[in-house]
């Protein structure tokens, strides 16, 4: 709901919203994602990315729920 609009469908940046950033939205299996560690990209979804187009989701999305954004996003694991 929330991250496919600017992450795409395949999770690649190539989302609808997203193609009028720049730099585009980050591909959610780049080596670099995929490397952060879990408290990171909480921190990263609930208060966003300075400097960035992550918006803040702490008001939108609940703790739990987050960390399972978090664990799905993990389990895509690196794109080939």
């Amino acid at each position: 709901t929330f991250c496919a609009q600017c992450h795409g469908k395949y999770h690649d940046g190539n989302g609808t919203v997203g193609q009028s950033f720049f730099p585009l939205p980050t591909d959610l299996r780049s080596p670099k994602v995929q490397s952060l560690p879990h408290g990171v990209l909480f921190k990263e979804i609930s208060y966003g990315v300075p400097k960035g187009r992550q918006p803040p989701l702490a008001p939108t999305i609940a703790v739990m729920d987050r960390w399972q954004i978090i664990t799905y996003v993990k389990s895509l694991g690196f794109r080939n």
